[in-house]
């Protein structure tokens, strides 16, 4: 904990990402809680809700590879920024939700918010090397990970809350104003070089090259190691069922308890808690 609080009060562009990140996702966790109600109440099915799931999760993959190129030739500060704002004015955008509750709207607009979050979470993961020192990275990467735990109870629970007291409208308002925020956290980073592009493109290659020879041989282990692929598959089996888990959060919040999206929030917050304490205790 201590580690955690010396790179945050010394380290002023680490600073200023956290806080980034902090307040962004805990937008996002507004925005999820919303839509999973919102869409059980339009399509009046689990169907609908694991069908958003979709709508948020294969963009997001297919923008993967572009992020990357994005922000191996540009500044990735401003490719963050321009996430931001763009996810921003798609956040806002939900709020037609509540007067044209239509499925084809939610999804495309699902879909949309997801496209551009890798270009953020992205250039999050590429400038923390820049903006730290070798003894800070870990403990960087470790309050990162750590900050997604806490951001997923405190998101959704308050998600959940505000739904349910100021109606659908206010969280996709609070989610989009989130991204401002993010936005302005991120343009207050100042680099000693003047900005935040990689290196040239030889070291990006010589990265790349070197990445995906790491890549192959960690397949090459976990395939000669029958405990290690297994506890890879384990992982695997664990996603899946996770994303089953999370559909029947909403029908159980919404329809089971019947208690809305506070419920649902709730629910969801309690998932982030366990995953807190079981970081915290594992380590």
């Amino acid at each position: 904990m201590r580690g955690f609080l010396g790179i945050l009060r010394t380290n002023r562009n680490y600073r200023y990402l956290w806080t980034g990140q902090a307040v962004s996702e805990i937008g996002d966790h507004f925005n999820t809680i919303a839509v999973l109600s919102l869409s059980l109440r339009i399509t009046g099915s689990g169907f609908g809700v694991g069908m958003v799931m979709l709508a948020r999760v294969i963009p997001a993959i297919l923008a993967g590879p572009i992020a990357g190129l994005v922000l191996d030739r540009m500044d990735r500060r401003k490719v963050m920024i321009c996430s931001d704002v763009l996810r921003a004015v798609v956040a806002l955008a939900h709020i037609l939700l509540v007067v044209y509750p239509k499925p084809w709207l939610m999804y495309m607009l699902s879909g949309m918010l997801m496209f551009a979050s890798p270009f953020f979470t992205a250039g999050r993961s590429s400038i923390l090397p820049k903006i730290t020192s070798p003894e800070e990275l870990h403990t960087a990467n470790a309050l990162t990970q750590t900050t997604a735990w806490v951001t997923l109870s405190i998101g959704t629970m308050f998600g959940g809350i505000s739904a349910m007291q100021f109606g659908f409208g206010w969280a996709f308002a609070a989610n989009a104003m989130s991204f401002v925020v993010s936005a302005c956290a991120v343009w207050m980073m100042r680099s000693p070089d003047g900005n935040f592009r990689p290196g040239g493109s030889a070291q990006i290659l010589r990265r790349r090259i070197a990445g995906w020879r790491e890549f192959t041989e960690g397949l090459r282990y976990m395939r000669s190691r029958p405990l290690i692929f297994a506890i890879g598959m384990a992982g695997v089996g664990w996603a899946t069922g996770g994303g089953a888990a999370q559909a029947l959060f909403t029908l159980y919040g919404e329809v089971v308890f019947q208690r809305g999206p506070a419920g649902v929030g709730l629910i969801w917050s309690f998932a982030g808690v366990g995953l807190v304490i079981g970081g915290l205790t594992a380590h």
